[in-house]
């Protein structure tokens, strides 16, 4: 009698590392390893104040999916995959009619229409740029009123 015996390997295991900068808390994947064809789900926490701008594929090859609720994922191809998640910059507002700001601690301060308004990734206001891409002022927190009356649009 002869005996024919086929062994098989194990199928390859690969790992997803998942990085981002510094706007978020958390940024992980599950499960972090896997064969070939394993679905894996993305878990995102910004900061507050911070939003995910996008999720860079570094290495690995995969397409990134969104569910309509949100939900980011990925099927393991045959390679290590690397992600890295990137925050949208400090939020920008455009002025749509001119105005007054309190700025640098108590002066009030002529905002001109298409002048623009920078937010820090918490949401106070840090900057106002000249229409002509010139001067920076620090802004006071009360500029939250112009945001609010809509004179401040995000752009």
């Amino acid at each position: 009698m002869k005996l024919n015996l086929h062994l098989f390997d194990d199928p390859a295991t690969y790992t997803v590392t998942c990085n981002a900068d510094s706007g978020f808390t958390a940024f992980s994947a599950s499960p972090a390893s896997g064969v070939k064809d394993t679905e894996v789900t993305l878990t995102i926490t910004p900061k507050s104040g911070k939003e995910l701008a996008e999720i860079e594929v570094i290495a690995g090859g995969v397409t990134l999916e969104t569910s309509e609720e949100g939900v980011v994922s990925f099927e393991i191809g045959e390679a290590n995959v690397v992600l890295y998640a990137k925050s949208k910059a400090d939020n920008l507002y455009l002025v749509t009619e001119e105005c007054k700001a309190c700025l640098n601690g108590g002066a009030w301060t002529v905002l001109h229409k298409n002048a623009k308004v920078v937010l820090t990734p918490n949401g106070v206001p840090k900057a106002v740029v000249a229409s002509d891409g010139g001067t920076s002022v620090t802004v006071d927190a009360a500029i939250q009123n112009l945001i609010d009356q809509g004179i401040l649009v995000k752009i």
